[in-house]
């Protein structure tokens, strides 16, 4: 079953196609990576595959449904980049930024219940943020900010899971670690993973990778590693 496809899109912030006839499919449970410099158009390949962007021609679908007809994104986790959440402008714990994932379920009074605390707490072990679920979110390293977004990623149980450009802005270890981490995720959840970026060499080596694509002329390019 194809999670995600993209057949004949094309798209422009201008007369210039940013996007240009693009087609792609992503199968469940592979772990695909998109390569791409800076300008090459993948952050607009992601907004258009979260419906943040609509298609002027062309189609996206995600597990089978149109994106433009989707009400809800919780079977899909996306985990930006690392520097969009380096300074959240109020005062939140890892906990609390976690479990605000699950906003929509808190009921008519918006907040969380002891269910919500749970889950959130739970999944933050489990990316071995134990000793930090209480701590200031923007006191964390970048390496622990990005296990906190991708526990809040992983609140929902997603079925795909979209990063982008996850080694940016981070220590090497904290790179390494985090990769391992999205590899055994792939493999013990058979999980749907698509991940941006353009440190294809590091990735390649800490990721068991289905399929390389590179981001060019608004195209993507199967590529051999």
């Amino acid at each position: 079953m194809e999670h995600i496809v993209m057949k004949n899109v094309h798209f422009g912030y201008t007369a210039d196609e940013v996007v240009n006839d693009l087609n792609f499919e992503v199968r469940a449970g592979e772990l695909v990576s998109i390569y791409g410099e800076n300008g090459s158009g993948k952050s607009t390949l992601l907004k258009l595959m979260l419906g943040e962007l609509k298609p002027q021609k062309g189609e996206v679908t995600i597990l089978g449904k149109p994106v433009i007809n989707r009400k809800s994104f919780k079977e899909v986790g996306y985990v930006p980049q690392v520097q969009n959440f380096n300074q959240i402008t109020f005062p939140v714990t890892a906990l609390e930024l976690v479990v605000l994932n699950l906003y929509e379920d808190f009921g008519w009074l918006r907040i969380p219940r002891n269910k919500h605390l749970e889950k959130a707490k739970s999944i933050l072990k489990e990316m071995g943020l134990g000793e930090y679920i209480n701590a200031p979110y923007n006191e964390l390293s970048g390496g622990l900010k990005q296990r906190a977004m991708i526990a809040r990623a992983m609140l929902r149980d997603p079925k795909i899971l979209i990063l982008d450009e996850p080694t940016a802005g981070v220590d090497k270890e904290s790179k390494v670690n985090f990769l391992k981490l999205v590899d055994e995720m792939n493999k013990t959840r058979d999980m749907t993973i698509v991940i941006v970026t353009h440190e294809l060499e590091l990735v390649s080596e800490y990721l068991t990778i289905d399929r390389v694509y590179s981001m060019e002329e608004g195209r993507l390019h199967h590529v051999t590693i």
